[in-house]
């Protein structure tokens, strides 16, 4: 598959081929363009439009006239994908509560589980139909909750503060207005009375402006003395409850006894307020409404959560039966027929009880088992890894969530921030990403250089978790795109690590003027040190950039002998060839006798068999050949090592000088590394720099020809 991205931060085009079902490793320096290519894929993807707009390079964004936009080639049959990045350890991992978002469904619901749920909502399925589109055993649940939550029981009885004795306490004006409002009544009476009530005591906070009405601007004192009296007797608050209560209680009333719902009616329209009679009965109705409207909610959301795999379902089933004979308020006839209709829909699933036992049983043993093996999987991980922290799925079934603990810690840990280190939380989290790729089945997964920072043993913990188990339980034979700037993850899974035969592709990724191009790494590319310098030394590269590398060939192995002095003498510009390995007198080093010089002079030339000091240190002496020979190298390594011998040139310039050095000297090298003469691997920036100062040397240097 091979994807086309154009005009998206610093990528002007940018074309990738990604390998199904393998590991896809794209190597390339910082700076490069990695991130952007993850998050342009990703949005592609999303057929986000919006973030794929925010991609647009700089350089478009003051003046746009052909109005150039960032793109995406079809992604194909690609639809789901998931990229790990900081913007994923930020949003996903480490909550305050769990370790990461969905614990539930990313460890446990999978196909398996999917499956033997729906076996369970079948055999289930009978009582719960009973309540979709059921208008009215759902209004009488509504109304039951609402007159349910209106009253608070506490040890002593049912609690004063509750809203319904607020309500009920005052007496209803609503039914009994006060003589001197009769004419109010219409108003007291309607559905708007709450509304009604705020904007007459509204009206009232302007009577000290005027002795007129606030509403009709008389000067009859008595119809102002009627408008305050509206906001003495009404309070809007226990008017609005009071509306929610009687509403209920019209509505239940059939499902009440008759004398419940007699004695409820008089209760609800009394003038006086309660008595402790009252409030007995209120008491008593509290409780069996509350026990019938838990008994329905429970029947409501029945499905494979209710039951555990020790349960004796027949039995279970039977307690979710609604006996009328413990609600002796609510036994109306009304109810009876409703109630009848849910037990023997209870009484259908009994009869395939053992095949309902079943499933539940199946599911739940497979929830446990991989609770312990995704339980097990990480913590080996961590303990692999050299982290002192472990993790376990807690909680009931659906609730199941992943904690965090540290070894030497009873408690769990809220979230893993405050506790983990930067390069604890990466590895961490990019196990967990690993575990919800899986559960969403994505069909790429991105990886935004993962594991660059980590020590050689984290790396390869880290690999192992995500690419060497079974398919099913980690990355491998998934189709992955991890970009790196870290050579380390393709010297592994091509060179070192037999397992990994096969199930990788790698790539080169070079960014020169805005285009990315890939180049394909093989086996043979990965190189010892020692090999590359030899095989550049056999080239038909130019003698000085045959010397850099024979000299560093030499320095490799160790034999700092009088071949490497010689060399090291010329690259020094050294009209005199001093020998290093004896002391200095008066602070120089005495000349290297003629004998030695000759003896290390045929050994370079088995190397370069055009070997000349003195013409090589004349082209190295001169500003101007080395600035026309550093035009002619074609690549940025070589680039650099011409780069140094241009003395002085990279004094004013720290961070270049000290990139460059790092570069030279043979201590910083892989062991295993590319070619520089075929991977140009030396950042962008850096060559773009040196070509700056070296075009500002060339430019007061006078131009004869001279032949590099």
């Amino acid at each position: 598959m091979e994807i086309t991205i154009n005009n998206c931060n610093s990528l002007d085009s940018a074309k990738l081929t990604i390998a199904s079902q393998k590991l896809n490793i794209k190597f390339a320096p910082n700076g490069t363009g990695k991130s952007t290519i993850g998050q342009a894929i990703q949005y592609a993807a999303q057929k986000n439009d919006s973030k794929l707009l925010d991609l647009l390079p700089f350089k478009y964004r003051d003046s746009n006239p052909e109005g150039i936009a960032p793109s995406v080639s079809e992604l194909g049959e690609i639809k789901e994908v998931m990229c790990f990045n900081e913007n994923y350890v930020n949003q996903f991992v480490f909550q305050q509560d769990e370790l990461l978002n969905n614990s539930f469904e990313i460890f446990i619901k999978n196909e398996f589980y999917k499956e033997k749920e729906k076996e369970i909502e079948d055999s289930v399925g009978g009582i719960k139909k009973l309540f979709t589109n059921n208008d009215e055993l759902n209004s009488f649940i509504a109304n039951l909750k609402e007159l349910n939550s209106a009253f608070k029981l506490t040890k002593k009885g049912i609690s004063k503060t509750s809203t319904g004795i607020k309500a009920l306490n005052s007496g209803n004006k609503r039914h009994n207005i006060p003589e001197k409002l009769k004419s109010y009544a219409p108003l007291i009476k309607s559905q708007q009375c709450v509304d009604w009530i705020a904007w007459q005591t509204k009206g009232c906070s302007f009577s000290e402006v005027t002795t007129s009405c606030p509403f009709c601007s008389t000067e009859k004192a008595q119809e102002l003395d009627h408008v305050q009296q509206v906001g003495r007797e009404y309070d809007k608050t226990i008017v609005r409850n009071l509306i929610k209560i009687t509403g209920a209680l019209e509505v239940l009333g059939d499902y009440f006894v008759a004398e419940t719902k007699d004695r409820l009616q008089k209760i609800a329209t009394k003038k006086d307020g309660l008595d402790d009679t009252d409030e007995y009965i209120l008491t008593d109705v509290k409780k069996q409404i509350e026990l019938l409207v838990n008994q329905l909610e429970r029947l409501k959301s029945l499905s494979s959560l209710t039951f555990s795999k020790e349960d004796n379902i027949n039995d279970k089933l039977e307690k979710f039966k609604i006996k009328l004979d413990d609600l002796k308020r609510i036994s109306s006839p009304k109810t009876k027929s409703a109630t009848d209709k849910i037990n023997t829909s209870i009484t259908d699933v009994q009869q395939k009880a053992g095949v309902l036992q079943g499933a539940i049983r199946l599911q739940q043993l497979q929830s446990e088992k991989l609770i312990e093996k995704h339980q097990n999987n990480i913590n080996e991980f961590l303990a692999y890894a050299g982290f002192k922290y472990k993790v376990e799925l807690t909680g009931n079934k659906g609730q199941s969530q992943l904690k965090l603990k540290h070894v030497d810690h009873k408690e769990y840990l809220a979230g893993g921030n405050q506790h983990l280190s930067f390069g604890e939380r990466n590895a961490f989290a990019i196990v967990l990403f690993m575990y919800e790729c899986l559960a969403k089945k994505t069909d790429l997964i991105i990886l935004d250089d993962p594991i660059s920072s980590f020590d050689k043993n984290k790396k390869y913990a880290i690999l192992q978790m995500l690419f060497r188990r079974d398919s099913e339980e980690c990355l491998k034979s998934k189709t992955v795109l991890m970009l790196t700037h870290d050579i380390e993850p393709i010297i592994d899974t091509v060179k070192s690590l037999q397992e990994f035969n096969g199930q990788t592709t790698n790539s080169f990724l070079k960014l020169n003027r805005g285009n990315l191009t890939e180049l394909n790494i093989t086996k043979d590319d990965i190189q010892t040190f020692p090999e590359i310098c030899k095989n550049i030394c056999t080239s038909e590269k130019h003698d000085v950039i045959k010397a850099i590398y024979l000299r560093r060939y030499y320095e490799t192995i160790g034999q700092k002998n009088y071949s490497y002095q010689i060399l090291s003498n010329l690259l020094h510009k050294r009209d005199k060839v001093t020998d290093q390995s004896k002391e200095q007198v008066a602070g120089e080093y005495p000349a290297m006798p003629v004998a030695e010089f000759k003896h290390g002079f045929d050994s370079i030339k088995q190397w370069i068999e055009n070997f000349d000091y003195p013409q090589l240190l004349a082209k190295i002496k001169n500003t101007a050949t080395l600035c026309q020979f550093y035009d002619a190298c074609e690549t940025g390594y070589e680039k650099l090592q011409i780069f140094r011998l241009l003395s002085g040139t990279d004094q004013e310039h720290p961070t270049i000088r000290k990139f460059i050095n790092e570069t030279y000297h043979i201590e910083n090298e892989f062991i295993c590394q590319l070619a520089p003469d075929k991977f140009d691997t030396i950042p962008e920036y850096v060559i773009l720099k040196c070509d700056e100062i070296v075009a500002a040397i060339a430019k007061d240097l006078p131009h004869p020809e001279v032949a590099v």
